[in-house]
C-alpha cells in the first residue's frame, strides 16, 4: 500500500512516499510562508505515485490547516493530521499534550526506544531538547536557532551590524563579525554540552537541517536521524 506522508513546518514542506514502508521518492522545499500553494502545485507530482492515505503533520496554525485540509479534500484521497496522543503505547509523556507541539512529539516518537535513555535535538527553526527515560518524555528545552539569535542582536542593537555568515567555529571572536557568528554557534552548541553533562548515560539523537552543523563541534560522534519526524508519522499511521 502507497502512503504519502507531508511535513508541513515552519519554513519547508516535506515529504515521503512509502511503498510497504519502503520509501520510493522523497523531497523537501521551502514553502516561503506559502505552503498551502506550494501543495497545490505538488499535487500532480504526488498524484503520479497513487498514494492511498496521506499522513500529516502541521505546525502552522488553524487559518492555513484548513486551507490544507481544503486542498487535500481536492486530491481524492483519505487524510488525516497527526496530534499529540500523551499515552501512546510506544511513548508517553509528563508534558501537557495542549502544550506539547507535534512536530517535537513525532520527532519523539520516531527514534523511542523503551529500553533505552535518549536525548532528542531538534536543529530547525527552533533548537529542540527533549529527554526520554525508556519511553517516557520527562521534558525538555526550547530554544532560538543560530539564525534567529544572529537576527535578535542585528535588529534589536545599533552598533552589532552582523546579518551573514558561516556558523562554522566556536572559536574566540577576534572581530564583531566573527564574535555573533561563533558566539551564537556557541550557545546553542553549549545547550547541547550541558544536556551531555547533566545526562551522561542518555543516547543524544540530532534531527533536521542543521544537525550537521551541530555535530562538526562534536566531531562527528553525536547520532544523526535526518527525517525523525517523517519517521514518526509512519508510526504514528502505522
Amino acid at each position: 500500500m502507497k502512503k504519502l506522508w507531508l511535513d508541513l513546518g515552519n519554513t519547508r514542506l516535506k515529504y515521503w512516499i512509502v511503498d510497504n514502508d519502503t520509501i520510493i521518492a522523497h523531497d523537501a522545499k521551502e514553502h516561503l510562508k506559502a505552503p498551502n500553494e506550494l501543495l497545490l502545485g505538488l499535487l500532480g507530482t504526488l498524484a503520479s505515485f497513487e498514494p492511498e492515505f496521506v499522513g500529516i503533520s502541521s505546525v502552522l496554525g488553524d487559518k492555513i490547516n484548513t486551507a490544507i485540509n481544503k486542498t487535500l479534500q481536492g486530491f481524492n484521497v483519505p487524510f488525516e493530521f497527526a496530534k499529540v496522543n500523551a499515552n501512546h503505547p510506544l511513548l508517553t509523556s509528563h508534558y501537557d499534550p495542549n502544550q506539547l507541539g507535534v512536530d517535537r512529539w513525532l520527532q519523539m516518537l520516531g527514534v523511542v526506544d523503551r529500553t533505552k535513555k535518549q536525548c532528542v535535538v531538534g536543529c530547525g527553526t527552533a533548537l529542540t531538547i527533549d529527554l526520554i527515560e525508556h519511553g517516557t518524555h520527562l521534558g525538555g528545552y526550547i530554544l532560538p536557532n543560530v539564525y534567529m539569535q544572529r537576527h535578535a542582536l542585528y535588529a534589536g542593537t545599533q552598533q552589532i551590524a552582523v546579518k551573514a555568515g558561516r556558523f562554522d567555529s566556536t572559536e574566540l571572536g577576534r572581530t564583531t563579525f566573527d564574535a555573533v557568528n561563533h558566539g551564537v554557534l556557541f550557545g546553542v552548541v553549549g545547550a547541547v554540552r550541558a544536556v551531555r553533562a547533566d545526562y551522561p548515560d542518555f543516547e543524544i539523537t540530532l534531527t533536521g537541517g542543521g544537525a550537521d552543523m551541530i555535530n562538526v563541534q562534536f566531531g562527528g560522534e553525536l547520532d544523526i536521524e535526518t527525517e525523525l519526524l517523517l519517521a514518526g508519522l509512519r508510526r504514528y499511521f502505522a
